[in-house]
């Protein structure tokens, strides 16, 4: 899983790509945030937030307006966050990812033309920049009963927006914590949250909180809007294999394997 590897712009010629059994990626509705963007087109924007305030303070210190959000204004704000939060090495992540489910709460639903125009724009103007990839924000929709198989967010976290439907969410952490065992051996994981996203709703995980998930989408299917931000550029995911039935029910350990 690192369909966000590769160059993520691409063309109305495949507007839909299916990731996994049941998903379908929508590439009308992805945007691409580089450093170079931030520092030649958004810089009035960073200002705004980081002007005058110590370093880690910004996040906490702008209160919510209740205002919503067009595109382009998402982008924008966004963009200061992620790069403050970057930069800070991962500090205050709750109150980040906190910040970055506010912004999505806020944001109206793009729809193809303004998502189409606003990323093509954006392709023209930092496609030759060449910069780490930062965050990115995009559309999945998920066919009933179907979803994501268990898998990690490896040097990075994530923001869930339900948009339409419901999607089930099962969230695990490391129980060695930062561990990551070789490909065919055996490790466990304990399951941490259990949960249903309804329309205007989210849910979290962080870099290493919740950092695994299982994502099944409801009987009517749905449309998710994600939100990822990259710590380092070989952020990925890789699926595993994740036993039907608990080594400890107790406590909620399942063993789990690579794929």
């Amino acid at each position: 899983m690192s369909w966000f590897q590769d160059d993520c712009i691409l063309s109305d010629e495949r507007p839909q790509e299916g990731v996994a059994d049941g998903v379908l990626l929508q590439r009308r509705s992805f945007f691409r945030l580089s450093a170079a963007t931030i520092a030649a087109g958004l810089a009035a924007s960073c200002a705004t937030v980081a002007g005058g305030k110590g370093a880690g303070t910004a996040l906490l210190d702008e209160p919510p307006t209740g205002e919503t959000l067009d595109l382009a204004e998402f982008m924008a704000q966004m963009s200061p966050r992620a790069k403050q939060f970057i930069a800070s090495g991962g500090a205050l992540e709750e109150a980040y990812l906190m910040s970055v489910g506010e912004l999505m709460a806020r944001l109206e639903t793009p729809t193809y033309d303004q998502a189409m125009g606003a990323t093509q724009a954006h392709v023209e103007s930092r496609r030759s920049v060449g910069a780490p990839l930062e965050f990115v924000a995009v559309m999945f929709q998920l066919e009933p009963g179907k979803g994501f198989p268990h898998h990690d967010h490896r040097n990075y976290n994530g923001v869930i927006l339900g948009v339409e439907g419901e999607v089930h969410i099962k969230n695990y952490d490391f129980v060695d914590g930062s561990v990551v065992p070789p490909e065919g051996a055996t490790f466990q994981i304990r399951q941490t949250r259990d949960e249903r996203i309804l329309p205007g709703r989210f849910s979290t995980l962080g870099t290493s909180r919740d950092n695994i998930h299982v994502v099944t989408a409801g009987p009517e299917g749905a449309t998710v809007l994600d939100v990822f931000t990259f710590m380092t550029e070989d952020a990925k995911s890789y699926d595993m294999d994740v036993e039907a039935e608990p080594r400890d029910a107790e406590r909620g350990i399942f063993d789990a394997t690579w794929v």
